[in-house]
Order: C-alpha cells, then structure tokens, then sequence
C-alpha cells in the first residue's frame, strides 16, 4: 500500500534484549507498508545485542547506542535521531503482525484530525501458556481526555503509530518517570489530538519474566498515583473532575490487585484492593473488578471452578460459544 501521510520512522528500544531483538527487527522489515527508516536505540545493553543488530545493518537498520538512562530517554534519543512525519515505537520484546503500519495509516487517511492510532494486541507467553488476545474497541476519532487518566486504554508504545507534531505538541517522554512513560505520554497528546483505535490486533506482546516492569507492582502503583495527580486539576467541572479521579484511583487499585491476587500469602491484600475498587466506581469494567473479587474471597481453585459451571449455563449456541 502507498503511503502518501509522509516517511515512517520505526524506532526500536532495547536493553539487555539480544533473544527478543532479531524477531522483532524482522517484523518491522516484513511490513506490507515499509517504513522509511528503522533505528535501534540500545539502552545500554551489556549482552550480545550489538551482534545481533549487526548481522541488519546492510539491511538498512541504524544502530545507536547510548549509557543506560532508561526506557523514556531511549524512546527521546530515538525521536532525536529520525526524522520521518510518522513515528512508530516497538520494544524489543515486542513484535508488529505484517499488516499493522498499512492498517493504522489506512485509519490516518479516513481519520485526518487523529493524532495517534492504537489497536489490540495478543499476548503471547515465553512460559508456552495460551496466546491470550487483548481488544480494544474500535473508534474514528475520540476526545480521549479525560478519560484516559482512568487507565492507559491506548496501550504500551509497540502498538501506537502517531503523528510528529504529537510530540512537537506533547514534548518528550518524561524520563525522570521510571514506569508510566508511555501512559503520561499519551495523556499530553490526547489534551491536543484525537485519538483513532484500530479494529483488531496490531502486535504481539510478549510476556515474560525478563520484563523491564515485571513484578514492579508496587512502583507501578505509586507511579500511577504520580501521573494521575499531575493531570486531574485540568479536568473541568469539578464534579467531572472527581468522578475522574475517583475512577482513576479504582483502576489503579483493580490492577495492582490482579498483579498480587495469586501470589502466596497476598489473597487478603487483593481482596482490599478489589473491595475498594468497586467501592470507589463499581460502573466502570464492573465485568473485570467483581470476578476479580470473587478470586480474592474464594482462591484460585474455586474461582476456577465457579467460572466453568458459570460457562456451563451459557446455552452452546450463545455467542460466548
């Protein structure tokens, strides 16, 4: 497909990723739609990814390396050293399915306003569980502020094609923010541009224990808490604003209940999170916030249980079948 929105420029960030990083420079060269440059910014790394970048260079990859400074300074350094109207990030880890940058362009062209153009994604599992698919609902162009400082709906930067004046807008990533780089991003963006959502899966995500954030749910808590307040005061009314902030700090307690509600010795804890979660907006995801707490009270092997004579009332030609 014809690109006439302007030059892409694929921006790949990387630390200590040297097994993930050649699938993933391979998925970005087996785009239908290629972009016109493809930079691999190194954070750092201290194990064999140079070697693997290289074998790419004939190829048209650019490799830049620079002292460990985080993922936020990686993604700027990246903006820094491209040039192209369109701006693609991709972790490491991460990988694009072939059609993602022609099926966000195609939504550029029928969507002119939007700024940035999001979409699902499968999780894929280093562990061999299930491949587990992530949808978002599909829309042309939304007023996504305020609502995204509810919860980072727009997802982590692997699925986002953006305009560059979003960021001319916006500024850089925050790089004194550990976690969260990406949702603060997307929260100045979205006070500026609409947003576009694609219908359907973009990328697979990989899960895995090596993760930059895994197991970070306590600063992940913390940071989201951060974010929220440097945002809610713009929010107007004031009654607006405090459904807002009520519903943000609901989400932020269901996901830090989801992270710990398997864990040895932290049901109790999830229970609290999950209570309060639904307390403080029982309207917003109420169909994730109460099977979440029906874990927490009952443990894993009964919820699993309940969840399959629940499935058994479903008659089989339901459309949940």
């Amino acid at each position: 497909m014809p690109n006439t929105l302007g030059a892409i420029s694929a921006i790949i960030t990387t630390y200590n990723y040297a097994r993930f990083v050649g699938p993933a420079i391979d998925s970005v060269l087996a785009q239908s739609t290629a972009p016109a440059e493809i930079v691999v910014v190194d954070d750092g790394s201290t194990d064999e990814t140079a070697a693997v970048v290289e074998r790419y260079l004939e190829r048209g990859v650019r490799y830049v390396k620079q002292q460990r400074a985080g993922a936020g300074a990686a993604r700027n350094r990246g903006l820094a050293e491209t040039g192209g109207e369109l701006v693609a990030f991709l972790d490491a880890d991460d990988r694009w399915l072939p059609d993602k940058l022609a099926r966000q362009l195609e939504h550029l062209r029928r969507y002119p306003q939007v700024g940035l153009v999001t979409g699902g994604e499968w999780h894929v599992f280093e562990s061999g569980a299930p491949p587990r698919l992530v949808a978002r609902r599909p829309a042309g162009a939304i007023e996504a502020f305020p609502r995204v400082l509810l919860e980072n709906f727009i997802g982590n930067p692997s699925v986002v094609l953006a305009r560059r004046e979003c960021f001319r807008a916006a500024g850089d990533f925050d790089e004194t923010l550990r976690l969260g780089q990406d949702w603060d991003m997307w929260i100045r963006i979205a006070r500026h541009f609409p947003v576009g959502v694609v219908d359907g899966p973009l990328i697979l995500f990989t899960k895995h224990d090596d993760s930059l954030t895994s197991g970070q749910t306590k600063e992940r808590y913390e940071s989201n808490k951060l974010i929220e307040r440097r945002y809610i005061d713009s929010v107007q009314p004031l009654l607006r604003r405090s459904l807002i902030a009520r519903g943000a700090r609901s989400m932020n307690d269901f996901y830090a209940g989801a992270a710990i509600v398997t864990q040895p010795g932290r049901r109790k804890q999830a229970f609290r999170l999950a209570l309060r979660s639904l307390w403080l907006d029982p309207f917003y995801m109420f169909d994730l916030k109460a099977p979440l707490l029906l874990h927490a009270m009952t443990g894993p092997a009964a919820f699993a249980n309940m969840s399959r004579w629940l499935h058994k009332l479903v008659p089989r030609d339901s459309p949940a079948e």
